[in-house]
């Protein structure tokens, strides 16, 4: 008798831990914040989003480990639900492409899981331009300014993140990810709003 509810225990267990590894769920409290530091171009009235035309933005994802694989997906989420254009995932961008470009760097992911317990300090950054010219990435990661384009039509943007996070309760492996993704995709869509609104 003992035997058998000892193999029901460590089965429930094993189900137990399998499903904060295999489902995608995040039951929990915490503290989530960025610290940013965004620098944009200033345009000459106002142009039309990425949306009002017919090339997608492609992205350009830089980094490994599962936030920049999660991150795809929610920024197509987030820019699909907020009108700003659809996304194309690359490999590399073609130099002299006129579609709108953007590049997002995971920098040193090192977020920390346990199902009841997460904690992360995750560094990113993020550049685009309207053109997809994106020449003026590494200067403006190098000097923290923006390198403007002499053509007052075309917008760039670039951002600095460092997202904090800590969170308490039922938290599965792929849930926390989604979660962390979701909400880096949502600070680079305000900072391309802002961007066209100004």
């Amino acid at each position: 008798m003992k035997n058998k509810r000892l193999l029901v225990l460590l089965g429930g267990l094993v189900l137990a831990g399998a499903s904060f590894l295999l489902l995608n769920f995040r039951l929990a409290v915490g503290s989530t914040r960025a610290n940013e530091m965004v620098f944009t171009t200033d345009s000459t009235g106002q142009l039309p989003t990425p949306g009002q035309g017919n090339d997608p933005i492609r992205l350009l994802l830089v980094g490994e480990g599962p936030v920049a694989r999660a991150l795809p997906k929610a920024l197509t989420e987030k820019m699909d639900e907020a009108g700003m254009g659809e996304i194309e995932l690359v490999q590399e961008l073609e130099p002299g492409s006129q579609s709108p470009a953007l590049v997002v760097k995971v920098l040193r992911p090192n977020p920390l899981w346990t199902p009841f317990f997460a904690l992360s300090e995750l560094p990113v950054h993020a550049g685009y331009a309207s053109n997809g010219d994106m020449t003026f990435l590494e200067a403006a990661e190098t000097t923290h300014t923006n390198v403007a384009s002499p053509d007052h039509s075309v917008l760039t943007m670039y951002a600095e993140y460092e997202v904090t996070d800590r969170s308490l309760g039922l938290i599965s492996r792929a849930g926390y990810y989604q979660f962390l993704a979701e909400y880096l995709a949502q600070e680079i869509l305000s900072a391309l709003q802002d961007l066209y609104r100004a």
